[in-house]
């Protein structure tokens, strides 16, 4: 095979493929025999009619399409493969000449990556925001294990900014009142509330059977239109005033917690904390040293690029929405279409350009993909999802995308180990 190949000014390669002769009758003669073993055609058994009466029952045209879809991709490939070419989408046979005794010629286009000029990513200085866990992290983590195995006991006093009460409540705005607004036997613990600013203010004080008002203002960012900045009235009826009681720090509660000692307990948490610094201090340097590559980097990437990858976030977008039971264009109403439109172009830029850049490092510092990569991914895929790892890999095997998915994943995990070990980490 020859092939020769031009690239326009969009990034669109253009490839002239020539395939000889010879070859070409051979698979055309392999495909026909193919159909000759496979047709039923009147007066003839199974497999036993003439190539002629065969091409001439199934037409050349189709067996000509057929010899072009089988030969092809493996063309294809090679063409790609002799003039280093980083495709980026699907390819299309644009047309083909094949007459029987000459050459099979095929063009076909294909989009190209764009050319990536890649910021420094080895031996690079870069500042991150480290993470410390404050002084009396092991002692809120302790008050947190108290707070797990603590009781509520109800109490006949009024109610502290400590305590947790049961009541019902109706809202209005106005004279109008709040669609699910309102409730019977609510619990609320009045040190965690998640209730509208000054809600939980206004209950303490209270004792059980006090029936009072609260009047509180909706956030301006609340989610529900009609309510942002709205000033609203919550009828209450208190019920009941719990107190928490916490248990004493000992060993009895850390067996209840697991552990066989306050001691082992404390040594636990603290490890917890420690890897917990780790992890979050790693993740801020793999954030400072690609953000650092990533703004030396220079990437030029086509509308074609940009408009699919915009096309699947908005189809993300669609599908996260109605797994929430949200109506995906009235959320792109409510923030406005402009404001999302804009959002969505940079988040599509934005991720092209990321895996463009992993890519690149993964190419420049000779990062392999193992067998053993994919099969220490799988099962750990297969723990997550509670299924054997052999059942994982039967359903991956279903959906080819997946596996192709998983290699980049490793890649990009492959990736940020290699910043990490390679380049010079100062905390802030």
């Amino acid at each position: 095979m020859t092939n020769t190949v031009t690239i326009d000014d969009k990034n669109i390669a253009t490839i002239d493929m020539t395939i000889a002769s010879d070859v070409a009758k051979k698979a055309y003669d392999n495909t026909l025999r193919a159909y000759g073993a496979s047709v039923n055609i009147a007066g003839f058994r199974k497999g036993k009619a003439p190539a002629q009466i065969v091409e001439k029952y199934v037409g050349a045209e189709r067996i000509k399409a057929e010899v072009i879809d089988r030969l092809f991709p493996s063309e294809f490939q090679k063409a790609i493969a002799d003039n280093k070419l980083n495709i980026a989408f699907t390819p299309a046979i644009e047309s083909y000449e094949f007459e029987l005794g000459s050459d099979l010629k095929i063009k076909a286009s294909v989009e190209l990556k764009p050319e990536i000029k890649l910021g420094a990513f080895k031996d690079v200085e870069v500042e991150f925001d480290e993470f410390k866990n404050p002084e009396n992290a092991l002692e809120k983590e302790l008050e947190m294990t108290q707070k797990r195995f603590s009781t509520l006991n109800v109490v006949e006093r009024a109610a502290t900014d400590k305590d947790s009460v049961v009541f019902d409540f109706e809202g209005f705005v106005g004279d109008e009142k709040i669609e699910h607004g309102e409730g019977k036997n609510y619990t609320l613990d009045l040190a965690n509330s998640n209730f509208i600013p000054g809600f939980a203010e206004g209950l303490v004080g209270h004792a059980a059977g006090e029936e009072f008002a609260i009047d509180v203002t909706f956030p301006e960012e609340y989610h529900e239109e009609k309510l942002k900045g709205a000033k609203a009235q919550f009828k209450i009826k208190l019920n009941e005033v719990k107190e928490r009681t916490l248990p004493e720090l000992n060993d009895e509660l850390a067996k209840k917690a697991g552990k066989d000692t306050l001691e082992a307990l404390k040594e636990d948490i603290q490890k917890y904390l420690d890897n917990m610094a780790k992890n979050q201090n790693d993740r801020a340097k793999s954030d400072a040293i690609f953000n650092k590559v990533a703004d030396a980097t220079e990437i030029k990437i086509q509308d074609s690029m940009l408009n699919r990858e915009y096309d699947a976030i908005v189809e993300e977008a669609k599908m996260g929405a109605s797994q929430q039971g949200a109506n995906f264009d009235k959320l792109v109403e409510a923030e406005g279409k402009e404001v999302v439109e804009a959002r969505f172009k940079d988040e599509a830029a934005k991720r092209i350009k990321n895996s463009l850049i992993v890519e690149k490092i993964a190419q420049e510092a000779d990062l392999k993909i193992e067998q053993k990569d994919i099969m220490e991914h799988i099962n750990q895929l297969a723990m997550m999802y509670g299924m054997a790892p052999t059942q994982l890999f039967e359903e991956m095997r279903k959906n080819p995308n997946s596996f192709a998915a998983i290699s980049q994943q490793i890649t990009a995990n492959k990736v940020n180990e290699y910043l990490l070990a390679n380049n010079k980490f100062i905390a802030k």
